[in-house]
């Protein structure tokens, strides 16, 4: 990618109410960078990525920079050479019954997200439910069988998961940083195993590492990411 290239996340692609889910985010703006920053990128959101808008991708330096007119999105980076640390296999039954744990049928602060909105029905809706898994303190897991899955969709499913690592009571956590490596997209209509850990949490922030599987333990990628707390309401309506 040599010129400004220009991108565009459907509104009901959303995480919070106003702004895009940021793994799906994430994944698209990697996938439009890739020319510049290679299949292994690292994105840095420094704002909500807006919906139904378009957005401009330009190389810079060996970056890209996502622009929504003059302000910045995003930056897409080369990922770092070394592979991000790889989350536990834990077999489809141990996932299956983790689900029954999900912390956001109970409370959830974006109830209508994409991937792990338990407030939505329509046909894009993920409706990932990860849940605590029996053993592995810090470590949720739940069971996803693609409809029409995309690389973008990969992301955004390898995103949600980690954040239900972390107490989503009270001020909620929202995705800060993302890198990724996806080795295959799953094949339509197979189940597939999605599971994070949580590694380390300090102030506001918080490091979470995640994978997606096959049922028999296979890789289809994994992400590592940085979590951030928001800490009062302008914080949400910035996010949004």
């Amino acid at each position: 990618m040599t010129e400004v290239s220009a991108c565009r996340i459907a509104r009901t692609h959303n995480g919070p109410p106003d702004s895009a889910n940021g793994g799906y985010a994430c994944g698209m703006f990697a996938r439009v960078a890739a020319g510049v920053v290679g299949t292994d990128a690292v994105v840095q959101l420094h704002a909500g990525p807006p919906l139904d808008t378009e957005l401009a991708v330009e190389p810079h330096r060996g970056r890209a920079h996502v622009w929504h007119g003059a302000e910045l999105v995003a930056t897409v980076s080369t990922a770092a050479p070394h592979q991000p640390r790889m989350a536990p296999f834990v077999t489809m039954a141990a996932a299956q019954e983790a689900s029954t744990r999900f912390a956001g049928a109970a409370v959830h602060p974006f109830p209508q997200c994409l991937v792990c909105g338990n407030a939505r029905t329509d046909p894009p809706a993920l409706r990932l439910a990860p849940g605590g898994v029996d053993g592995l303190p810090g470590v949720v897991a739940c069971p996803w069988t693609p409809d029409t899955p995309d690389i973008d969709t990969v992301w955004a499913v390898l995103d949600c998961p980690g954040g239900w690592t972390l107490d989503q009571t009270g001020s909620p956590w929202v995705l800060g940083r993302m890198a990724a490596r996806i080795r295959a997209v799953p094949p339509a209509g197979e189940p597939a195993i999605v599971v994070a850990e949580h590694i380390a949490t300090a102030g506001r922030t918080a490091r979470v590492i995640s994978a997606l599987f096959r049922p028999d333990g296979a890789e289809y990628g994994r992400a590592e990411a940085t979590w951030v707390r928001l800490s009062s309401s302008s914080d949400l309506m910035a996010a949004s």
